[in-house]
C-alpha cells in the first residue's frame, strides 16, 4: 500500500477489523452443537411418518388392484427418507469437532 494516502491506510485498517469481527462470529458458530432435541424431533417426525405411510398408500394401491405393491414402495420411500435425514445430520455437524450421539 502507498504510504502517502492516508485515506487508503485507514480504510484498510477499517477492512482488517470488520473482517477480524466475521471470523470471531464464524468461529463462535463453528463451535456451538446443534442441540440434540432438534436431532431427536426430526428423526422421531420421521419414523412415525413412516409408520403411516403404508396407510396413506393403500388406497392408492387398492385402485390400482396392486395393494401388494404398498410395502415395496413405503420401503423405498422410508429408505431414501432416512438417507436425506443421515445427510442432514452430516450437515448440521460438517467438521466433526462436536459428534452428536443419540
Amino acid at each position: 500500500l502507498p504510504a502517502s494516502d492516508p485515506k487508503a491506510l485507514i480504510e484498510t485498517d477499517k477492512s482488517i477489523i470488520v473482517l477480524g469481527e466475521c471470523t470471531a462470529i464464524c468461529e463462535k458458530i463453528y463451535s456451538s452443537p446443534v442441540p440434540l432435541v432438534y436431532t431427536r424431533h426430526t428423526a422421531r417426525f420421521l419414523s412415525l411418518w413412516a409408520l403411516t405411510l403404508p396407510c396413506a398408500l393403500y388406497s392408492a394401491f387398492s385402485a390400482l388392484d396392486q395393494t401388494w405393491a404398498t410395502l415395496p414402495a413405503t420401503s423405498i420411500l422410508a429408505f431414501f427418507l432416512f438417507g436425506v435425514d443421515e445427510l442432514a445430520m452430516q450437515l448440521e455437524e460438517p467438521f466433526s469437532i462436536l459428534p452428536m450421539k443419540y
